[in-house]
């Protein structure tokens, strides 16, 4: 065991430093740490177009293996305006950069849908590392964070040298990693509502059970009242150009019973939504049966542990 006095293991407890500004700059680019997110935000305003890193587990991969440099990476992971977690009585506020670790070890379970997600992400090394602030910034349409958000009807709160403000999740996404967010803006938090939904489930299809990409991911957050459904939000991954809600199947479910008979017409409704394409991860017939499987998978599960019969 060390010493008592031994430095090293005094650092084991502290805090991490406060971010100070570093630059470095080479004939490929140039690299920036800001120590403040109004450095960050004049960098976007400027029309310099930096690229924005936290974990950078997602443009790290191309700098590895594909060689790709920017003229210009500012990296935001330390900025603690981007890493606060605040609850009230109305909303969750999630910092943008805390890593997903952080998050899960905060939460601690306190957002049961959340809890489920996780475990199937990735793996803990990326974890440690990733974001949601970098899974919602690339704008894929299979990560695994933006169904679980798109089922809290979470929003997204959106800061550029001008001020901030919020937009929908749901609304967030237009395209292929194409977003609403303009280039002189970065994500600083994801709001959440409250309260939660008390029924809720995340689905990852995939070819293994962790640390592999979705070819679908569905998440459902659903409310009952007295054996009616009174709210159901679902999130859908892998189905369409972007994360979408499946808003024709909640609408199915809402002010029915929540019964085997509703489910399974649920469940077809489901299979309609998205464009679900083949690709070397799965074809689109797959996708479309996992689409209903999935509804009526949440049901079984449900009924087999005996809530809300």
């Amino acid at each position: 065991a060390p010493a008592p006095d031994d430095p090293l293991a005094a650092r084991r407890t502290a805090p991490a430093p406060a971010a100070a500004h570093t630059e470095v700059a080479g004939p490929q680019g140039r690299f920036v740490r800001p120590a403040g997110l109004d450095e960050v935000l004049d960098l976007l305003a400027d029309g310099e177009s930096p690229v924005l890193v936290a974990g950078s587990t997602d443009f790290g991969v191309d700098v590895n293996l594909k060689g790709r440099r920017e003229p210009l990476v500012v990296a935001i992971d330390r900025l603690p305006e981007l890493r606060e977690l605040r609850w009230n009585d109305d909303e969750l506020d999630i910092g943008a950069a805390l890593t997903l670790s952080e998050i899960e070890r905060r939460l601690d379970g306190r957002v049961p849908l959340l809890a489920q997600v996780f475990p199937q992400f990735a793996s803990r090394l990326i974890r440690n590392a990733a974001t949601l602030g970098g899974n919602l910034g690339t704008g894929s349409p299979i990560g695994d964070t933006p169904p679980a958000l798109l089922a809290l009807d979470a929003r997204l709160v959106l800061a550029s040298r001008d001020g901030e403000r919020t937009v929908p999740l749901a609304e967030y996404f237009t395209g292929y990693r194409a977003t609403v967010r303009r280039p002189d803006e970065l994500i600083k938090a994801i709001r959440i509502p409250l309260p939660l939904s008390p029924l809720t489930a995340f689905h990852k299809i995939a070819k293994r059970r962790f640390d592999d990409i979705s070819s679908v991911a569905v998440a459902f957050a659903v409310t009952v009242d007295a054996g009616t459904i009174t709210r159901a939000a679902i999130g859908l991954g892998g189905v369409a150009a972007t994360p979408l809600r499946a808003t024709a199947t909640e609408q199915a479910l809402v002010g029915r019973p929540w019964s085997e008979e509703t489910v399974r017409a649920a469940a077809d409704v489901l299979r309609a939504e998205g464009t679900p394409m083949d690709d070397h991860r799965a074809s689109g017939a797959y996708r479309v049966a996992m689409l209903g499987r999935s509804l009526e998978k949440l049901f079984a599960e449900t009924t087999a542990r005996g809530e809300l019969s």
